[in-house]
């Protein structure tokens, strides 16, 4: 029996998972209340403000943790939505003071696998770091529209990875994603209680970076919930570039 067969066949051997699968495979591969830490990724001489908790910076190429101040190599994710994309206000050269022109934007949103602990996150995309972005979409809608049962984003693990490409203003750190896999097949969420609080914390993420895109976006500055109504006093985190100029 293949490996495919093999984690499709423990999702429906049980019910109750298998009715959750279907329910659940098209979630946050389409486009919290309250504020999420961000994931970065630490460039030595350009990222600042990043320090750990134990006072030290982090190591150059590393994701840094806003909130809890720590810093991993490769995490292990489950990527619970990737936003709509959106325009923003391009950065401000600080020698000329000259405004950019506005940059094209995508949020995730997803939990950092620590142990027995989910960890929350956003993380911006722009610049070069949007292609690796859809080619990760592109692998996911593989298994969304698998058969016979759909697999949603979320129930994939994920290790991310970053690496330093060249582009017209010098250098800048990717980020490659690698769909954690038992032989070829992906490795599942086979726990339910899992699979339910990923699925609701899903929901919450997705309303929380919509009302950060509503703020952000130079298109509509009006922030409303799942709902259409106005929110008011929304903390926005500080937007991360890690010194991408574009």
């Amino acid at each position: 029996m293949t490996e495919e067969k093999n984690a499709l066949v423990t999702v429906q051997s049980n019910e109750e998972l298998t009715k959750l699968y279907g329910e659940s495979a098209n979630l946050g591969s389409q486009n919290l209340q309250g504020v999420i830490p961000m994931l970065k990724i630490h460039t030595t001489n350009k990222s600042q403000g990043n320090e750990l908790a134990n006072g030290k910076e982090p190591n150059d190429g590393w994701f840094f943790l806003t909130g809890s101040q720590e810093q991993f190599e490769n995490p292990v994710c489950h990527i619970l939505t990737i936003s709509r994309g959106f325009k923003s206000e391009g950065m401000t050269d600080t020698k000329t003071n000259k405004k950019g022109d506005d940059k094209y934007n995508q949020i995730l949103g997803g939990v950092i696998v620590d142990g027995t602990e989910y960890k929350p996150f956003i993380m911006y995309f722009t610049g070069i770091r949007l292609s690796r972005l859809w080619d990760f979409g592109k692998e996911v809608s593989k298994y969304t529209h698998c058969k016979p049962v759909g697999i949603p984003m979320f129930a994939l693990t994920v290790k991310l990875a970053t690496e330093k490409v060249k582009h017209d203003y010098g250098t800048s750190y990717a980020v490659n994603f690698a769909i954690v896999k038992d032989g070829d097949f992906p490795k599942l969420v086979t726990d339910t209680g899992q699979f339910v609080f990923l699925r609701d914390s899903l929901k919450s993420m997705e309303d929380t970076i919509e009302s950060l895109i509503n703020l952000k976006s130079t298109e509509e500055k009006i922030v409303r919930d799942s709902q259409g109504n106005e929110i008011e006093d929304i903390i926005i985190p500080e937007e991360n570039t890690d010194g991408i100029p574009f």
